[in-house]
């Protein structure tokens, strides 16, 4: 009998401690108030977090540019669309050679080395790496036009290389998808 009275106040004061203890962690009207959410790591009722969307900044960039001088409309996205008179003609025999090479590219399935074809008629300024290779247009006609950045800045968009707005280029986007059925990307 007597090992069964110590048992059960070890029990009980067990008990109590326990109770104590988690008292001191999580209070009952805290947790019952917002289902017990207080004790979640990383859960903080009431807090605000702001997340920074890549568009909105985008847009903020494009109001805060200066158009005036620039022959090509920029829409509310950014987006400049690129007309055939600010791409460069091809001369008929290095047009040739890109025929040639689009032909085993695509009709053929042979790579091509050092020619490929991109996924996007959209690019961002950094995109356009004139170091390292040709950027060739394929209009709907099959005619041959290239991209160059000299013939881009006869446009006098602003956020161009050496433009007044170089620094916001991320939150444009040149469009070709007026002229251009397909880009292709010849190697230096």
């Amino acid at each position: 009998m007597r090992v069964s009275k110590i048992c059960g106040f070890l029990l009980s004061a067990f008990l109590t401690v326990g109770f104590v203890a988690c008292g001191e962690t999580v209070s009952s009207t805290d947790a019952s108030a917002n289902g017990g959410l207080d004790a979640v790591p990383g859960y903080h009722p009431g807090k605000v977090y702001s997340s920074e969307n890549s568009s909105s900044s985008e847009e903020i960039s494009s109001f805060s540019v200066d158009f005036s001088e620039s022959n090509i409309q920029v829409d509310e996205s950014g987006v400049a669309v690129i007309t055939e008179e600010y791409l460069d003609d091809v001369a008929s025999g290095k047009a040739a050679e890109i025929d040639n090479s689009w032909d085993l590219l695509e009709n053929q399935g042979e790579d091509v080395e050092g020619f490929v074809g991109s996924r996007s008629l959209k690019f961002t300024v950094d995109d356009l790496d004139f170091a390292r290779g040709h950027y060739y247009c394929l209009t709907e006609s099959q005619e041959w036009f290239e991209i160059t950045k000299g013939k881009l800045q006869e446009s006098k968009l602003p956020f161009l290389w050496d433009g007044p707005a170089y620094e916001a280029r991320a939150g444009f986007t040149l469009y070709f998808a007026n002229v251009c059925e397909s880009v292709y990307i010849a190697a230096e």
